[in-house]
């Protein structure tokens, strides 16, 4: 078994039946998350005889490094191995103030948007908390610099792996494990329901991100299965509600794609359609090509045209910046070229 894979409390009942004393659960939970070893042997303040179980009964680490490349622009990214042979990515983006770590929660994803490398592979399985939050001191154990942002927008759909992304959002906010403040997250999901609404009672109160993509239903349809599950209106008029008396407002991102939802036009409409919120602001982000692709990349003009529609309609709204071109960043690309490759 994986440590990694027990919220607190459960590794307090996994002591308590070792016949531990009940102290030792914050002692693993400092050399698995705040300061982690590379083997149980390392865990100084154990019981030699507490050390050997644990060497013969549990895993270490769930993930193991396999590459990592490094951009012109700073940006990393890493590829881990799991234990079954299949391929894990993480991406490190490094600013002045920060070093943010974008983190997968699945290998591949059901949710086929039309315009994702990740769906167009498939799905193939969910991850363990375990292997969600390795990626975070993975990383940061080969950076030699903590994490300390986190947004949760890799492979995969995190509210179609509910109950290991809410245990490792649990991992990195408790302050006896990785004690991060749950503000420097943001979960970005297509807008599962009711999931949605069952991570919002359950998650920490962390930064929501939503995938819309499209300024109405019938577009939305074209690009994203899952509009024909959970209707953009209907998703819409459940964050509205939501996040009525919330202070952090929730973030729509849409991705654009040249002649097909990037008009001036689609513009109007997407702000019409965000007036019935308090709060909210939009993340503009031109498409990432990938080999084979079905859609383009706007031109800048385009973008910032698109955006000024938005921003003189009250709503604020940001242009992400295109990071890592030059070694696959986007998520799903390099997984997809050693495949190709047959290298896993």
């Amino acid at each position: 078994m994986n440590l990694r894979n027990l919220n607190v409390e459960e590794l307090i009942r996994f002591v308590s039946q070792k016949g531990w004393e009940r102290y030792r659960a914050k002692q693993l939970l400092s050399w698995l998350y705040k300061r982690p070893v590379d083997s149980f042997c390392d865990i100084t303040n154990l019981p030699k005889e507490a050390r050997k179980e644990l060497a013969e009964e549990c895993e270490l680490y769930s993930l193991s490094f396999l590459d990592k490349l490094v951009s012109r622009d700073g940006t990393v990214k890493f590829v881990f191995k799991t234990a079954d042979g299949d391929l894990v990515e993480s991406v490190a983006i490094p600013d002045e103030d920060r070093l943010t770590l974008c983190i997968s929660t699945q290998i591949g994803c059901r949710m086929g948007c039309a315009f994702c490398l990740t769906g167009f592979q498939g799905f193939k399985r969910n991850l363990s908390s375990a292997e969600i939050v390795e990626q975070v001191i993975l990383a940061q154990k080969l950076l030699g610099r903590p994490i300390t942002n986190i947004v949760v927008m890799g492979m995969g759909e995190p509210l179609d792996n509910m109950d290991n992304t809410l245990k490792a959002l649990s991992l990195m906010t408790h302050r006896d494990a990785m004690g991060l403040s749950p503000r420097r997250i943001v979960v970005s999901t297509v807008g599962l329901l009711p999931q949605l609404e069952h991570f919002l009672k359950e998650a920490p109160r962390v930064a929501l991100s939503v995938s819309l993509n499209a300024p109405s239903p019938e577009k939305r349809r074209a690009i994203m299965p899952v509009e024909k599950a959970t209707g953009m209106l209907e998703l819409v008029e459940f964050l509205a509600e939501a996040y009525k008396n919330r202070r952090k407002p929730v973030t729509f991102e849409y991705v654009m794609l040249k002649g097909f939802n990037d008009a001036i036009e689609d513009a109007r409409h997407l702000a019409k359609l965000l007036k019935k919120f308090k709060r909210c602001k939009v993340n503009l982000i031109p498409f990432n090509p990938w080999p084979g692709a079905p859609f383009e990349r706007p031109d800048a003009e385009t973008v910032l045209s698109f955006q000024k529609v938005l921003i003189e309609s009250g709503i604020p709204t940001f242009i992400r910046k295109s990071r890592g071109a030059d070694i696959l960043a986007a998520c799903g690309q390099l997984r997809w070229s050693y495949k190709e490759k047959g290298s896993a």
